[in-house]
């Protein structure tokens, strides 16, 4: 198997698992949902559906427009993130640091460009 297949799957495994865990965990997620988004349970809820179903989608034909779509998808989900920084609310019990933040956007950044690379070669 090439390191591009291995990366597909696990790219694909480890949003299965975040989709999941809004369904395991929906109290963390209502928590980080921000106030101006209506219906938190339901919209993060709806996001973990979101993060088990695209993703697969890179799977098929419709690879290309999966990894566009992840991409932006990956964006958006950030501004959750971004939300939780600029407003100093707690993720889930904890309370980052800049420092911490400023590592989930770089992960976030690595998770866009592993996404452009399954988009590229994949």
């Amino acid at each position: 198997m090439d390191l591009i297949k291995l990366t597909t799957y696990l790219y694909i495994l480890f949003f299965i698992y975040a989709g999941v865990n809004h369904f395991r965990h929906p109290n963390f997620y209502d928590s980080i949902v921000p106030s101006y988004i209506p219906f938190p349970r339901t919209s993060h809820l709806l996001v973990g559906v979101l993060e088990v179903i695209i993703p697969l989608f890179l799977l098929t034909k419709y690879r290309s427009f999966a990894a566009v779509l992840m991409i932006a998808f990956i964006v958006i989900l950030y501004l959750g993130n971004l939300h939780v920084w600029i407003n100093n609310l707690p993720y889930g019990n904890n309370y980052f640091s800049n420092a911490q933040h400023t590592v989930r956007l770089i992960l976030q950044i690595v998770l866009i460009y592993i996404t452009y690379i399954i988009y590229k070669y994949g």
